[in-house]
């Protein structure tokens, strides 16, 4: 059950050693080698008072490897570790001591009347053996070897008396975790002998050495510290009421004096103080909401649970087992609720919501599923991908903290094929010092990837069973990824030079090959050698130059499979920060080109109105010019300008439309029945541009000479309507 272990286990152990051994000029071969775990240790420094950088295996009484796990697993949970040790009070070293040099000699496992026969000796089994014994890398050579090195805590004792408390599973749990701080060693074998003892005589189903389970034992032990707690609790109030008593019932003057009568209280006590630490720590609250299809009604019942067991489905992840574990149940048929608001069974829905987070979550995994056409229970090996850290989203709209972050610290896998075989181990996180392996009497460091191999998928019979998560925060989440970010920075600094060195090696070795030295025998060969160039047509054929020194090639030492994978993230990674520079390099160009665009409108609009500025000031000019000129030619001719800018009239008529009729062409002045005397038709001036009558005068002479006339005799032109002063009239220009 463990040969498929050591063999997931071979890869880490050659890369831990490549990178902790230390150099050594002269390594001693009868020298014992340092453990992966010894040469992690080399470097530490002073030990801790709270022993968290303290690393002992447990020892395997034959079938006990589920205890060691969990509790393995507990010790590494610092709140649960120190508040076991300080109640109901602190061991002293002096007591630890003395339990220890009294504790009786450690028992061996299996007891001699239980041990399988001895198979007879013969020529396969004797080599089958001898390689066995010499497979060095094998988990059960390592845990040999750790048992022989030592130092081995025999805890076959009992310190429960120092403390004042009666001999149970809480005391033998106690005494382990205070003999491991206190121990100056660092790692090492515990021995829990009177633990196993202690948990068979209290329980019938933990007896003989069949395979028991480690989930099983988790709430028992749990459920039994808490009852532990509960009793120890409850003699040491009871002791103190009877010393008081005692004290107080003695003499009859202070029974006169006390007139006073005592009633037992007929409310519910709470659970005592002490076991408030526990519960907080392990247990949460579901509440169970169950809604009645006929009336809609819901009701509620709150439940308190020490860990989720979850059912499992083919290639999934934690986070949908949960999902699905939420899930809306329909309760029909067989399963209908009594409803006491309909009074009978109706149909319902059903739903697990979690009320109360606990600081420490634990999942159980359902790998074990009773199977009809087996008639028994199997072992599911489907894949379930757990997370480094966890968020659960199925709480209650009054929980408390609901959005909680979880961090995985301890897995507890099983090994084998079904639930009455196999072994368990545990993989949990440390402080200081990352992920070890836990596997009974061994302890070794293992990568943060390594407890990846157990989501189930792998080859082999190793799956994860039970999972530890404990709460944390943000800002721990992110330094965590700070430093291993540096790590992971600095080891590939470290592998480009020791690729480089490599490299650098192998030139050396290859161009420095030494000369072979000549021998006397050679030098017979030189009688006979030419002593001139050999001649062709009378001429001496130039000598070929030697060949040129070829460098040694380049040897591309082959890269592991996770070298690769690394090489193609970073790869997908700088394509991915080239699209986005590419993508924010062609917004940014945009945005200039419709800038500039912008601009030119902007510069074209000014342009325009500049222009059309310059063409009014032009225009303006233009007119005052043009009356300039029309007043130096009326001056020159003698003549005042009938009308002008400041004689316009009051009548709405401009003064241009006046000049564009005084310039008419078209307009013919004179009576319209009456023709001239000579029969003439009126000639053009061609200088002025003007009409002129046949006796020289131009029409505006002849309009003014006509409106002198009309003035004389009013009535007289008024009978007499001519074309020129209806023209006038039309336009305003004649005056009342």
């Amino acid at each position: 059950m463990s040969s498929f272990f050591g063999k997931l286990k071979s890869n880490t152990d050659s890369r831990i050693a490549s990178a902790t051994t230390p150099a050594r000029n002269k390594p001693d071969p009868n020298a014992p080698l340092p453990t992966p775990l010894e040469r992690m240790l080399e470097s530490a420094g002073p030990l801790r008072q709270d022993g968290s950088d303290k690393f002992w295996g447990m020892e395997n009484f034959g079938n006990t490897c589920y205890c060691n796990s969990i509790l393995q697993s507990l010790y590494y949970s610092v709140p649960f570790r120190e508040n076991i040790i300080s109640y109901p009070q602190r061991s002293t070293p002096d007591s630890i001591s003395k339990a220890a040099a009294a504790a009786p000699p450690r028992p061996k496992y299996p007891p001699p009347s239980q041990k399988p026969p001895a198979p007879k000796p013969s020529v396969a089994n004797a080599q089958t053996q001898q390689q066995k014994t010499e497979d060095k890398e094998s988990p059960e050579y390592k845990k040999k070897q750790a048992l022989l090195a030592g130092p081995i805590l025999n805890m076959s004792y009992q310190n429960a008396i120092a403390y004042d408390m009666p001999d149970s599973l809480y005391s033998s749990v106690k005494d382990i975790f205070e003999a491991v701080v206190t121990n100056e060693r660092r790692h090492g074998i515990v021995s829990p002998s009177k633990l196993v003892e202690v948990l068979r005589r209290d329980n019938e189903m933990f007896r003989g050495q069949l395979h028991q389970d480690a989930h099983e034992f988790f709430n028992l032990l749990l459920n039994t510290l808490l009852d532990n707690i509960d009793d120890n609790e409850k003699r040491r109030l009871k002791a103190e009421a009877d010393e008081k008593e005692n004290d107080t019932g003695n003499s009859p003057e202070q029974m006169a004096e006390t007139s006073t009568v005592s009633f037992p209280s007929l409310l519910p006590t709470a659970p005592p103080g002490p076991t408030k630490w526990l519960r907080d720590m392990f247990e949460g609250t579901l509440t169970s909401e169950t809604r009645c299809l006929t009336c809609e009604n819901t009701s509620q019942r709150d439940e308190p649970f020490l860990d989720l067991s979850v059912d499992l489905d083919q290639h999934t992840s934690v986070t949908s087992c949960l999902r699905r574990f939420s899930e809306e149940e329909m309760l029909c048929e067989r399963n209908k609720f009594h409803c006491d608001n309909c009074g009978g069974l109706q149909e319902a829905e059903k739903r697990m919501k979690i009320k109360r987070l606990p600081k420490v979550l634990t999942l159980h995994l359902k790998r074990f599923k009773y199977t009809e056409d087996y008639g028994r229970l199997q072992k599911l090996f489907h894949k379930v991908v757990y997370p480094y850290h966890l968020r659960l989203f199925n709480t209650t709209d009054d929980a408390e903290d609901p959005d909680r972050i979880y961090e995985l610290y301890a897995v507890v896998v099983h090994i084998g094929g079904g639930p009455f075989h196999g072994h368990y181990v545990a993989v949990i996180k440390t402080q200081d010092r990352g992920w070890l392996l836990f596997d009974d009497e061994m302890v070794e460091p293992v990568d943060k990837s390594y407890v990846k191999n157990f989501f189930g998928d792998k080859p082999g019979l190793a799956t994860a069973y039970v999972l530890f998560y404990q709460e944390t925060t943000i800002e721990a989440v992110r330094a965590e990824q700070r430093r291993e970010g540096k790590k992971r920075r600095a080891s590939q600094v470290a592998l480009t030079e020791t690729k480089a060195k490599e490299s650098v090696d192998l030139h050396r070795i290859r161009s420095a090959t030494p000369a072979s030295p000549i021998e006397d025998g050679d030098m017979a060969n030189l009688d006979y050698a030419v002593a001139s160039p050999p001649m062709t047509n009378g001429h001496i054929d130039p000598k070929t130059p030697p060949p040129a020194p070829q460098s040694p090639p380049i040897i591309q030492l082959p890269r592991s499979k996770k070298e690769q994978a690394k090489t193609e993230r970073e790869q997908k990674a700088l394509e991915k920060e080239q699209k986005a520079a590419a993508k924010l390099a062609e917004k940014e160009a945009k945005k200039q080109k419709e800038k500039e665009e912008k601009e030119k409108r902007a510069a074209l609009h000014d342009r325009l109105g500049e222009a059309a500025r310059q063409n009014a000031e032009q225009m303006r000019w233009a007119m005052e010019e043009s009356k300039k000129t029309a007043k130096e030619d009326a001056g020159r001719r003698g003549e005042e300008t009938p009308l002008s800018t400041d004689d316009a009239p009051t009548n709405g008529s401009s003064p241009v439309r006046m000049n564009l009729f005084r310039r008419s062409k078209s307009l013919r002045f004179g009576p319209m029945g009456k023709r001239d005397e000579d029969g003439k038709k009126p000639v053009l001036d061609q200088e002025n541009q003007k009409v002129a009558s046949p006796d020289g005068r131009n029409a505006t002479e002849q309009a003014i000479d006509e409106l002198q006339e009309s003035s004389k005799d009013g009535k007289e032109k008024g009978k007499k309507t001519n074309r020129f002063s209806l023209r006038k009239k039309s336009f305003g220009l004649l005056s009342s």
